[in-house]
């Protein structure tokens, strides 16, 4: 179930007194006429890749009809604000999203890129989480996860005290992709370390598994390296149940 990438994960062994490494930009708006949820973070010297080496930006992004969160990365020249941000589809650029980034609105095109079909593109900032600095403070700030279920897609809600070295997710809903209903809200204020802040990428903190099991896991703060919290689905109770007490990956 767990993906371990080295390159999401950045390790501080000795330890724990850092500030966070997020810096997220929410935005809700349409394509043509329909409406989607976009959402974008700052990952300055993530990617590696030569063809990349001007990359910038990781996302995700959903149709709000249909819930299903797709996969953004790019680049935004903050010389000029012009981004250039790729959608991703079976690890293919499938279009790309032209506009100029600013914390209000966002105008521009979206580009298809095997039919060459063009589109309006129109985004409203709505929020914005950033945890890089001790005297960030926020809460309530939504974070929609890259993976997802069948039937459901995940919610991270954040927040940050000024006196915290990094955001934490406070709960996770999981909502019905058919109509947008919250089916369970899962919190983590039992939980004794920090929850959805070990994965660099923030959209990447919830990872599930085969296609037929509800079974999920969230990253956790627990040991030198992380963990992470276990989510199974309870079939006659119809609802998720955590496991309070984290598996750590790694030394402890």
């Amino acid at each position: 179930m767990k993906n371990i990438l080295l390159n999401l994960i950045i390790i501080f062994s000795f330890t724990n007194t850092y500030a966070g490494w997020y810096k997220c930009y929410n935005y809700k708006g349409t394509i043509d006429k329909y409406p989607i949820s976009f959402s974008i973070q700052i990952t300055d010297g993530y990617f590696g890749e030569k063809q990349k080496k001007d990359f910038n930006i990781n996302g995700v992004y959903k149709y709000d009809k249909h819930n299903n969160p797709i996969k953004l990365e790019g680049k935004i020249n903050f010389k000029t604000n012009r981004a250039y941000i790729y959608e991703i589809q079976n690890n293919k650029n499938a279009a790309v999203f032209e506009f100029n980034f600013s914390e209000k609105e966002c105008n521009g095109t979206w580009t298809d890129l095997n039919t060459k079909k063009v589109l309006s593109l129109s985004l409203n900032f709505t929020s914005k989480l950033i945890d890089t600095a001790k005297n960030n403070a926020f809460h309530d700030i939504e974070i929609l996860q890259l993976n997802s279920l069948a039937d459901y897609y995940f919610v991270g809600v954040y927040s940050k005290q000024n006196d915290q070295d990094s955001a934490q997710m406070d709960h996770l809903k999981i909502i019905r992709k058919n109509d947008n209903s919250i089916f369970q809200i899962l919190d983590f204020s039992n939980i004794e370390t920090e929850t959805g802040n070990v994965i660099t990428i923030i959209y990447q903190n919830v990872e599930t598994g085969n296609s037929k099991s509800k079974d999920f896991i969230i990253w956790n703060n627990v040991g030198r390296m992380g963990g992470y919290l276990t989510v199974k689905y309870l079939p006659v109770k119809r609802k998720f149940k955590v496991n309070p007490n984290p598996t750590i990956d790694g030394p402890p």
